[in-house]
């Protein structure tokens, strides 16, 4: 890197046409519209924030930065002799990815806002300093995009995976074992895979490490390609290596090691040593450092009054999308609305029942929560009613639970077809406490619309707005029990669904037509 920096420095005063101090110049303007683009979307930045502060599989944000920084600082030789020329391409692509900012903050969906952002960083380089400047800065900006905090939602999936990988290798290496979704029973005691253990820190941190690896010791694409598709099937491999040894351990030492801290530096000591091990057997490949071709020839960089014509135009960009989205957010029925649900009037509730499945979803204008009587056994039936959302109350959101108390065990999660016209699917999530079986029918509905699909409902939300008829939606569940199997409880719950499912929605359907 020092050889080809000097061969850089040596260059600049062959390179013509770039006034001097201009690059300074389009330094400060690309930051003016930096600034213009995370103040006009600041509550979206500053929950990005939050996150590094707030979630283990997000601490690396400022690492982040720092290694952005780093990277711009190595460019600086490169960016140095270029003449700033803006671009109305950058200025197109800055409008684009305004617009979809604008279509995330309709639908409450924050990580694509907060994507979006980092793709207008870029398209604010592009569209003040010019194409080759983009060009330059396009890779050390490209890490920006670890910064948002993404990849949770993957989680209940990771958990599966290590739950079957564990069994799975508990059974080949002779241990009898019984398993019921992410629960499992060996001899020496029962084991449970819960969130910390589904391995998205390790993955997480490995992908951002694995590419600025990749970035800094290769050139060639198809090195740097199969070099982060390591970095992603290590770490599931070695957090599930890192949950069959720890329960292993336990298993062998009849549960005096492998619980407690040394669970956790265990798991942390098998990581270290595959990321070692990855870089150490990385490193044999590494590409020879590339001899930049002679600077070439510089045009003179625009007038002044072009560069700050668009500056402005890039910086007020930003904050038009975001203007637009308050507008329509705006725009629905401010009252809270009034959820009458007749189809359930002519069930007898059971106020007594408590020990039971109870849903949380945050932010919702309308709840009913309650316990019927259906044939002689407890039907929990919990519908919570959204309008004019937002971030902290929406629909779909991390921190909504179908089980919050966490008193139950989690045991099945699947997608369930049924012989309906109104609900053709739901998604059947099974739970269990002691002899008891929970089976709970899941989905949501908008506006007249049913979905199992969190992606889906957000896109049944943003045509509902755009077509001018608000964002009411709701999440619908019906949850029935039984002390034999997941199985007799999941045939209560249909029965219910199959009786009173319609008329349940036609009550929402009214209560939306009523805020309209």
């Amino acid at each position: 890197m020092t050889s080809i920096d000097r061969q850089l420095k040596s260059a600049e005063p062959l390179i013509a046409g770039a006034r001097p101090g201009s690059g300074w110049l389009a330094a400060g303007l690309v930051l003016a519209v930096w600034s213009a683009i995370l103040i006009s979307f600041r509550s979206h930045v500053a929950m990005v924030l939050e996150a590094w502060e707030t979630l283990p599989s997000h601490a690396h944000g400022y690492v982040v930065l720092l290694i952005v920084g780093y990277l711009l600082w190595n460019k600086r030789p490169q960016l140095q002799g270029l003449a700033c020329r803006p671009s109305w391409k950058g200025l197109a692509a800055l409008a684009l990815a305004g617009l979809l900012a604008m279509l995330g903050e309709m639908v409450s969906v924050a990580a694509v806002v907060q994507f979006s952002i980092v793709f207008m960083l870029f398209c604010a380089v592009w569209a003040v300093a010019g194409d080759r400047v983009a060009r330059v800065t396009l890779g050390p900006l490209s890490f920006l995009l670890f910064a948002v905090p993404f990849g949770v939602e993957a989680l209940p999936v990771l958990m599966n995976w290590t739950a079957d990988a564990t069994v799975l290798a508990l059974r080949y290496t002779g241990v009898p074992v019984f398993q019921e979704g992410r629960n499992f029973v060996i001899p020496s005691g029962q084991w449970s895979v819960i969130e910390a253990c589904g391995g998205i820190r390790y993955l997480l941190t490995s992908v951002f490490i694995g590419a600025v690896f990749a970035y800094l010791t290769y050139t060639h694409l198809y090195k740097r390609a199969l070099f982060m598709v390591w970095a992603v099937v290590m770490p599931l491999v070695a957090n599930w290596v890192r949950a069959y040894v720890i329960v292993m351990v336990a298993h062998l030492t009849n549960n005096e090691w492998g619980l407690g801290m040394s669970h956790l530096t265990l798991g942390w000591v098998i990581f270290g040593l595959a990321i070692f091990a990855s870089f150490a057997v990385g490193a044999r490949w590494r590409d020879p450092l590339p001899v930049l071709p002679p600077p070439q020839p510089q045009g003179p960089s625009s007038p002044m009054a072009v560069v700050v014509a668009a500056s402005v135009l890039a910086a007020v960009i930003p904050f038009a999308w975001h203007g637009m989205a308050a507008a329509m957010e705006g725009q629905g029925d401010s009252r809270a609305p009034l959820l009458r649900l007749d189809a359930l009037t002519s069930l007898e509730q059971d106020t007594s029942a408590t020990n039971g499945i109870r849903p949380e979803f945050q932010g919702a204008r309308a709840v009913h929560q309650a316990t019927y009587r259906y044939k002689g056994e407890p039907v929990d039936v919990y519908v919570a009613y959204y309008r004019n959302q937002r971030q902290g109350a929406e629909l779909v959101s991390v921190f909504n639970r179908l089980e919050p108390s966490h008193d139950w065990n989690w045991s099945i999660s699947s997608h369930v077809s049924r012989n309906s016209p109104t609900v053709p699917e739901v998604r059947l999530e099974g739970y269990v406490k002691g002899d008891r079986h929970a089976a709970v029918y899941h989905f949501y509905w908008v506006n007249g619309t049913t979905t199992t699909s969190d992606a889906g409902s957000k896109v049944l939300e943003m045509i509902s707005r755009l077509r001018g008829r608000g964002d009411d939606a709701a999440a619908i569940t019906i949850t029935a029990y039984s002390t034999d199997n997941l199985e007799a409880a999941q045939i209560k719950t249909e029965a219910f669904a199959a009786e009173h499912l319609a008329g349940l929605l036609a009550d929402l359907s009214r209560t939306a037509a009523a805020g309209r």
